[in-house]
């Protein structure tokens, strides 16, 4: 989603500098080069993106339907040209992950994902956004050997009185395998196409043969439910922070999981987490946390940075120094005497006094504001550099070692998608989102991660901000995305959450050849409330150390997952 920008900025930002196509990898470094670090290429015109525009996915389209159908029902798609004969072995049960195809008016094309979660077994189902639960909401599904077909009804009304009857519409038209199928779709109001597309779908199972884990145990898991009536969640928890023996997990608000906000977890003994303390967002969008000696700081949807007072690390307090604005913080990151809060734009403060942050000025690169969705998710400052993850825009490097209330960052270069030799950009599509930057020998090692379809990590060597290198990839199923990442520069481990690829440890000691050592599958697919949306699953990853945690417990990962809550991993290899 494209956001608004600030016109007025605090720092003047200067002029910017400025990725290769492979096989679809499983769990190992991909077209990267065939020894060492000089054999990366130049990332300016090679990289095409996570998924590239393509005809549509299905032999199938929207037709206005025959007097008595309605829009988005079955009758309403022509599937003469399909191979229905394939559908009968199409799954009708799990949670799907699902790539649309849209159809603009233009003739142009735009892309969407959803995920749906269908059961037989009487429970919870959601499609589309919605959930069973809800009293306005019916689900339709019609299977038979050559028919997959589901149909999401709601009714409501408009502000105005007037009628907001929705119907979307899911017909398979040929399945590649059990798990693999594609079709048309459209979505309806009030008996008119509003949207229509093909799609491409993926049912979610355990891939390539693996097990619960290899090279991880799960120490613990804690659901994050309210700590007054654990019945009901405290929000969809995505992320967490550890420090003073204890777990700060923020929680979004979700239509079905309630308001969300910070839960405090006491982890001197990690098999065995307690609840200490709830503060609630009130309807809020906590989504960032980070701590630095006794303060805490919260990113929050509503009212940018929330500093809180941990000098009891139980009863997190609001400081009396607050920086909070009427505007969004995505993620926050601390490095020395400064904090980063990511979102739009970024905000660097001042936190020489960490209970009392210090507004230092605004930054927005130049081009950033002009490219489509280039929203700052995260971003990640290492040797005087920040490394700030742009969505569409790409990965931004600037220098921040002389930050001041005059000096901002300097923009230094960048990795862009699918760049052609004219400067245009080319019809790919990326969805930057996080990374983690290390130092080998002589160089600066950058890995980066996507969010999308098709997203994946990418090696980078950004020694040269002007001309960055891409060295190597590492890449799963296309139907799931990386969303988090920890690097160990000391042990040269890479620790991803990769959502329903759950959480991933590599070994990039070699940055060209990156080697899974470890996994824990955290998604289980009848965990409650799954398939609301396409980022579900492993979210949140944190791999303490002393003093932060006992010397005992260093080494432990803190995991969030989206539906299970807090899980503690111990590394067994």
């Amino acid at each position: 989603m494209q956001r608004s920008r600030l016109a007025v900025l605090l720092f003047l930002p200067l002029a910017l500098a400025t990725g290769c196509t492979d096989p679809q990898c499983q769990g190992t470094a991909c077209d990267g080069s065939d020894a060492g670090l000089d054999a990366g290429v130049d990332a300016s015109t090679v990289d095409t993106g996570d998924y590239e525009a393509t005809s549509p996915y299905a032999n199938c389209h929207f037709i206005q339907g025959t007097t008595g159908t309605q829009c988005g029902e079955l009758g309403s798609f022509d599937l003469s040209a399909c191979q229905r004969s394939t559908l009968g072995a199409a799954a009708q049960e799990g949670v799907f992950t699902t790539h649309g195809r849209i159809d603009l008016n233009d003739g142009g094309v735009r892309y969407s994902t959803q995920s749906h979660s269908l059961r037989n077994d009487g429970g919870v189902e959601t499609f589309n956004g919605w959930s069973t639960l809800s009293t306005n909401m019916d689900l339709a599904k019609q299977f038979d050997t050559n028919t997959w077909f589901v149909a999401r009804h709601t009714a409501s009304r408009l502000a105005d009185g007037g009628p907001n009857n929705v119907t979307v519409g899911y017909a398979g038209c040929s399945a590649q395998d059990t798990n693999h199928f594609t079709g048309c779709y459209a979505v309806c109001r009030n008996g008119a196409a509003t949207e229509v597309g093909t799609f491409k779908t993926a049912r979610i199972v355990p891939a390539r043969n693996e097990s619960e884990a290899n090279g991880l145990s799960l120490v613990s898991e804690t659901a994050v439910v309210d700590q007054y009536d654990p019945s009901y969640s405290f929000g969809l928890p995505v992320d967490v922070y550890v420090t003073k023996s204890h777990a700060y997990v923020v929680s979004l608000e979700g239509s079905y999981q309630g308001w969300g906000g910070l839960s405090v977890y006491d982890v001197s003994d990690p098999a065995h987490p307690a609840l200490v303390n709830q503060i609630s967002a009130e309807n809020g969008y906590w989504n960032g946390v980070w701590a630095k000696g006794d303060a805490l700081y919260v990113a929050s949807g509503k009212n940018g940075v929330i500093t809180f007072d941990i000098t009891d690390p139980a009863n997190p307090i609001l400081t009396p120094v607050q920086v909070q604005e009427n505007v969004d913080a995505h993620t926050v990151f601390v490095e020395g005497n400064h904090l980063y809060a990511m979102g739009d734009p970024t905000r660097i403060y001042d936190i020489s006094n960490p209970r009392a942050p210090r507004l230092l000025g605004r930054y927005v690169p130049p081009g950033a504001e002009s490219y489509p969705s280039a929203y700052v998710h995260d971003a990640f400052v290492y040797q005087g550099r920040m490394y700030s993850y742009y969505w569409s825009y790409g990965m931004q490097i600037s220098d921040v070692s002389r930050l001041s209330d005059t000096q901002g960052p300097t923009p230094l270069g960048g990795y862009r998608y699918g760049i052609n030799a004219d400067g245009s950009p080319m019809l790919s599509y990326s969805r930057s989102h996080a990374g983690a930057v290390g130092t080998y020998v002589d160089r600066l090692i950058a890995f980066e991660g996507g969010e999308t379809w098709g997203a994946h990590l990418r090696v980078l060597d950004v020694t040269d901000p002007t001309r960055v290198k891409l060295i190597s990839r590492y890449r799963l199923r296309q139907e799931a995305s990386i969303h988090n990442m920890i690097l160990d520069e000391a042990r040269k481990r890479l620790y991803i959450a990769y959502y329903q690829e759950g959480v991933r440890v590599l070994d990039v000691a070699n940055p060209a050849q990156p080697r899974e050592l470890g996994y824990f599958n955290t998604f289980r697919s009848e965990d409650p409330m799954r398939g609301l949306g396409f980022y579900e699953g492993a979210i949140g990853i944190r791999v303490p150390k002393a003093p932060d945690v006992s010397t005992a417990n260093a080494g432990l990962l803190y995991v969030v997952d989206t539906s299970r809550g807090l899980l503690i991993l111990r590394e067994t290899k």
